[in-house]
């Protein structure tokens, strides 16, 4: 193992830990599975090539992750409140039928075809790690990646607003007694959980190819991610997050043929071992 496949893993793991602790945080506080999220992944991956075309990447940049936001805020109002008291399942066949809603919109706005994003200007060069170049692009990438994580878990870790959705994630009814405004604090995690999507799918455009089935195939892995790591922690999604991302990374240069299905042995050991998971609880940090 040389350093280019450890940063390439980095990489990797960076973007998963965007999209599984988006994942995480939502179910930790509203105990909803979002099986919208590779949609709106994808949505933004497309968003940002169209951005790009017209404008630039910074542009995108900026833009792609508040609009998922503002995607959060019709999730939250329109489908996860009027459907707060019905079942687990109800609630996640609703968001189901979202991704499909938002998957046939992205194709009629982008169009189907596949997409090149090019890395913007001042990082699309390559820097000298080691002896071996290696692209800026995928240092920004590994830096505002686990760097947006690193804030997110510093943020329910030591401020009064984390503390409160850690304390409604683990005694909901406790929590509503204490005066924590639990309403508030639902529109603030899922728009935070859309708008990770969102700069997950900005981080992804110059990185990987955007096609109609990477929300899918990333969703399924996320999902992976997020039960290995213990549904609801945000600590155990990283972890999963990184681990998975060596695998993939990893394995597609050693043991190409059980790249695929590595994480998900992985999930049936870990699982074996530790049925809660790798993480301790909801929204831990």
């Amino acid at each position: 193992m040389n350093s280019i496949q450890v940063l390439n893993a980095l990489a990797a793991g960076s973007l998963l830990t965007l999209l599984a602790s988006g994942l995480a945080l939502i179910y930790g506080l509203r105990n909803v599975m979002n099986f919208a999220h590779g949609a709106i992944y994808m949505f933004a991956a497309f968003m940002t090539a169209r951005l790009v075309e017209h404008t630039n990447y910074w542009v995108a940049f900026v833009v792609v992750p508040l609009t998922c936001a503002v995607l959060g805020l019709v999730l939250e109002f329109g489908l996860l409140r009027p459907f707060a008291d019905r079942s687990v399942i109800t609630i996640a066949l609703v968001t189901f039928g979202l991704a499909l809603v938002l998957s046939s919109a992205t194709h009629s706005l982008f169009g189907t075809q596949p997409r090149v994003v090019s890395a913007p200007a001042p990082l699309d060069g390559t820097l000298d790690i080691l002896g071996d170049p290696y692209p800026v692009y995928r240092l920004f990438l590994i830096t505002v990646g686990l760097g947006s994580v690193a804030l997110l878990v510093a943020w329910l870790k030591f401020t009064r607003s984390g503390l409160h959705v850690r304390a409604v994630s683990a005694q909901p009814d406790t929590a509503r007694m204490a005066g924590v405004n639990t309403k508030r604090l639902g529109v603030i995690i899922v728009c935070l959980s859309t708008g990770f999507a969102g700069l997950a799918g900005v981080l992804a455009a110059p990185y990987l190819s955007i096609d109609t089935g990477m929300g899918d195939a990333i969703l399924i892995i996320s999902l992976v991610i997020v039960v290995l790591g213990g549904i609801g922690s945000i600590g155990g999604a990283i972890v999963s997050a990184l681990i998975v991302g060596g695998l993939q990374t990893l394995g597609s240069v050693t043991a190409p043929a059980v790249t695929t299905i590595a994480p998900y042995v992985l999930l049936i050991i870990v699982l074996l071992w530790r049925p809660q998971g790798l993480g301790r609880g909801r929204v831990d940090h």
